[in-house]
């Protein structure tokens, strides 16, 4: 069956937003925040259907990488880099700040931080609390990638996995613990240790993830974050987790872990998510699941259910009203030439064995390129049934943060409604111009693209292309001279469309 799943703009007007992060209160699931870069908080009080936005201030600075979080009692935690007004960038990310709500999300207090160590350069957070268990109920965690001195390529500067603790609700945090037995470069690239995130098993198991020398590793603390045992390889990660994709300024696959602490049938299962770029299926998203704390790991599953096209940047919630499992993720597979970008939630109701593949997007867009920051990740949030997805998304050459107004009913009973339109992109390059037209629906097509040699030019040459569209040829593609993009016309079915560009 045919529904339209309703998608909202929360940001449609800041400068740029990218990496937005969102999470549901379980205490009042009408209350919802979300993050994205740089300092953008926004909160909803009716479900995410309208939004309010606010700049996220903070004595310690505000720098991106936001991370939301919501624990039992209904308090948001708004988890980010800092920005240290005696430091320069990038040094002055010295420390993990936590920002505090009681209100739900429409305000936050000035924060507290963790890991300040000296000089040393503290990226890339995550956050999680104990919701149950007897011991360790209330502590909150946060991990991170700490660098001896960020893009270093000096061979004695190194970057590890770190993690503090908080046992009174993020008023204060304790010192840093070093969780990594093995170490990486500076660089930021592969052979870095990054992408830390943690989950919560029901006894107050802490569970870390990475990623690093092509690597998934994993660690636990069985006595609430303070000491670690020896990290285990859960995975490999084939071509390491920094991505190549077309037009696409970069991406990463680091991965991110959950656990199902919803006393289902798979209860204290946790999963890992990631993405990794295959030579032969491309961009693909991968999941491990285990049901004995990580001591051993699940076969590879694939949550692509089409190996056509690139799959990148995916984020994982579970349910824990009933442990239903989603993954959000960017798909190109119905772009004829692998660049047209949807939107997809897959969902799964057997512990992560197997998964349904949903079209979020009415129409696909065009990412901004390789001279714009994308973002490293988007964000999903699940609770009684609300499933609410978010992304950084393509407008009119303007970059802006959607959600879909999503349950679980509507994922597994319809499917979404195709708009009968057009999208359209001009990618300005070094070496070579490329113009990229995406038609959802059968169409007979025109293209004529005017172009300068140069702003002065009074000369330009014309490019023309004629072609019917269908879904397996949904795109017409072609790369001009150097120059500057001036006209554009297009005859979409018999009408006229004309654009200055």
């Amino acid at each position: 069956m045919i529904a339209q799943y309703k998608i909202v703009n929360i940001d449609d007007y800041t400068f740029a937003p990218n990496e937005p992060s969102i999470f549901i209160n379980p205490a009042d699931p009408s209350k919802i925040v979300a993050g994205s870069n740089i300092y953008n908080q926004y909160f909803s009080i009716d479900t995410g259907h309208t939004w309010k936005w606010k700049r996220l201030e903070s004595s310690f600075g505000v720098y991106g990488d936001p991370v939301i979080y919501a624990d039992e009692l209904g308090n948001f935690y708004f988890c980010h880099l800092a920005a240290s007004k005696q430091k320069k960038y990038p040094h002055w990310f010295d420390r993990i700040v936590i920002q505090k709500s009681t209100d739900g999300g429409a305000n936050f207090n000035n924060g507290t931080f963790a890991g300040l160590n000296g000089n040393k350069d503290q990226d890339k957070p995550w956050i999680i609390s104990d919701t149950k268990s007897k011991m360790h109920k209330g502590n909150i965690y946060v991990s991170w990638t700490e660098f001896d001195k960020y893009e270093s390529n000096d061979p004695n500067d190194f970057s590890r996995i770190k993690i503090a603790r908080s046992i009174n609700r993020s008023e204060s945090f304790e010192n840093a613990i070093t969780v990594s037995d093995t170490t990486g470069n500076c660089m930021d690239d592969d052979n870095t240790l990054e992408g830390a995130t943690a989950a919560i098993g029901e006894n107050g198991e802490v569970y870390i993830a990475w990623a690093g020398h092509g690597k998934i590793y994993f660690d636990k603390s069985l006595d609430g974050g303070l000491t670690w045992g020896k990290d285990k390889i859960a995975a490999i990660q084939e071509g390491g987790w920094v991505l190549e994709f077309d037009q696409i300024y970069r991406c990463n696959g680091m991965p991110f872990i959950v656990a199902d602490n919803s006393g289902g049938k798979y209860n204290n299962r946790l999963y890992i998510v990631w993405g990794e770029y295959l030579k032969k299926e491309k961009g693909e998203i991968k999941l491990i699941y285990s049901d004995n704390g990580g001591d051993s790991w699940s076969k590879e599953i694939t949550v692509n259910n089409s190996f056509v096209g690139d799959q990148f940047l995916p984020h994982i919630a579970v349910d824990q009203t009933d442990g239903n499992v989603y993954v959000v993720f960017y798909d190109r597979r119905n772009s004829q030439y692998n660049i047209a970008t949807d939107v997809y939630v897959a969902y799964s109701t057997d512990g992560g064995n197997s998964f349904n593949n949903n079209l979020i997007t009415p129409s696909p867009f065009f990412t901004p390129g390789t001279k714009v920051f994308f973002g490293d990740y988007n964000g999903i949030s699940a609770h009684s049934g609300i499933i609410r997805p978010i992304w950084t998304n393509v407008e009119n050459k303007r970059m802006n943060i959607q959600t879909a107004i999503l349950s679980k009913e509507l994922l597994q009973n319809y499917n979404q409604v195709l708009n009968d339109s057009f999208v359209f992109y001009y990618y300005k390059n070094d070496n070579k111009n490329m113009f990229v037209f995406h038609s959802n629906v059968n169409a007979k097509v025109e293209i004529v693209l005017k172009v300068k040699k140069n702003n002065d030019s009074i000369f330009s040459k014309t490019y023309k292309k004629k072609s019917r569209l269908y879904q397996a040829k949904n795109e017409i593609l072609f790369h001009t001279i150097k120059g500057k993009s001036t006209e554009l016309t297009v005859v979409f079915n018999g009408k006229t469309y004309k654009y200055t560009l």
